[in-house]
């Protein structure tokens, strides 16, 4: 006698079943697995450049008081732990960090062999694992959330399938690192020659500009790319899972997923979120900038020994350094911000059908068909989804593969 499966794990015939199906089982000519095999080919470039570019003998990147050297091994080990992440090489946090931090072990220590004329660094390796921990600090702020409707589940669902559509074709990631490439050039330039300052030297500005420029261009060009791949997985009617062209069915005719249209109803809104995260960063700067000065001075740390020896050890470090560290502090601060305001999102989204989730009035009573109706106060349609908690299987969870 079989049993049935569990509440978290729906049968393939459940109408009400969100889950794309298991990612890992796609054949190999479908578009999912072009979409692994390519995020695992970008991980091992990213690594094969960066112990190429770390090993080169007698570089030397500006004069020791210019030198940009930390800030280039938090951003590149940030990417690395990024590119591990989202490929089945790192399926999980714990695994993705320990590959990218043995890593960087690895980097370090190799650096001694003769010839290179090169030597281990402390501060090296302290900036690449503040580089790691901030991209996974982001990775796990952005994955999907367990906790929301069922409504929000899929449009979370079909937003990862849309990206990993997206970065199906070989061409698509030329067109994130070109966008990427002129982000950096453009910022670089504009930093290395506005942002002239006795206090940092050019090339740190330059380098700086350039990995602002490059990761907000890269983000802009996928957050387009993944838009036109949302559409076109509904013009296709593509499975969520092996993303494959399914029948007017909607069910996958090759693996146990299937298509699912947009939920009805407009969700939970981020512009509020991004709002607050902004807001919250600058804060937080401010606070930072305001609490280094008062503790130098002597006035916020008259009366704490332990701050003012931390503000004199951070005062003795390198420009390059410093700018790391400030840059772990406000890139984890803001990626716990954004995912605690997304998991609140997902919770309001679970009163889909009872609140309006635009403006919040109570629906309750409300005039409304057997799919949803249109908010009285605000004119915003909802669904009549029951307002319960879907638990995200492992595979969504923790990894968009």
């Amino acid at each position: 006698m079989s049993e049935s499966p569990p509440p978290d794990h729906p049968s393939k015939d459940d109408p009400n079943r969100v889950d794309p199906g298991d990612l890992r089982k796609a054949s190999r000519d479908s578009p999912e697995w072009w979409s692994a095999h390519w995020r695992r080919t970008a991980a091992v470039l990213a690594i094969l450049v960066l112990l190429v570019g770390t090993h080169i003998p007698r570089l030397e990147l500006g004069p020791p008081h210019d030198g940009p050297d930390k800030i280039l091994h938090f951003f590149a080990f940030a990417v690395i732990a990024v590119l591990l992440r989202i490929s089945d090489l790192g399926r999980t946090a714990m695994r993705t960090g320990l590959i990218a931090i043995s890593l960087a072990v690895l980097d370090e220590i190799t650096q001694e062999l003769p010839g290179l004329n090169r030597s281990f660094d402390p501060m090296d390796l302290v900036a690449d694992v503040a580089g790691t921990i901030t991209a996974l600090t982001w990775c796990a702020a952005l994955a999907p959330t367990r906790r929301g409707s069922p409504g929000h589940r899929l449009r979370q669902i079909r937003r990862l399938a849309g990206l990993r559509l997206l970065l199906s074709s070989p061409m698509n990631w030329v067109h994130v690192a070109t966008g990427g490439v002129l982000g950096a050039m453009l910022v670089g330039v504009f930093l290395g020659v506005a942002g002239r300052n006795p206090i940092i030297g050019p090339i740190t500005m330059v380098v700086v500009g350039a990995i602002t420029g490059f990761v907000a261009a890269a983000v802009l060009v996928v957050e387009a790319g993944c838009r036109h791949s949302i559409r076109r997985l509904d013009r296709e009617r593509r499975c969520l899972s092996c993303l494959r062209s399914t029948p007017p069915g909607g069910e996958c005719e090759r693996c146990d997923g299937r298509y699912l249209p947009a939920p009805a109803g407009a969700g939970v809104t981020d512009r509020g979120m991004l709002l607050k995260t902004s807001i919250s960063v600058f804060v937080l700067s401010l606070l930072i900038v305001v609490v280094y000065f008062g503790a130098m001075s002597g006035l916020a740390g008259a009366g704490s020994p332990g701050l003012q020896r931390m503000v004199t050890w951070y005062d003795g470090l390198s420009t390059s350094m410093s700018m790391a560290l400030d840059a772990t502090v406000l890139g984890i601060s803001s990626a716990l911000i954004v995912g605690s305001s997304r998991r609140r999102s997902a919770i309001a989204g679970e009163q889909e059908g009872i609140l309006c989730l635009a403006c919040g009035h109570d629906l309750q009573g409300t005039p409304h068909g057997a799919d949803g109706g249109r908010c009285p106060e605000c004119g915003t349609d909802f669904t009549m989804e029951p307002a319960r908690t879907m638990a995200g299987t492992a595979a969504q969870g923790e990894n968009a593969d």
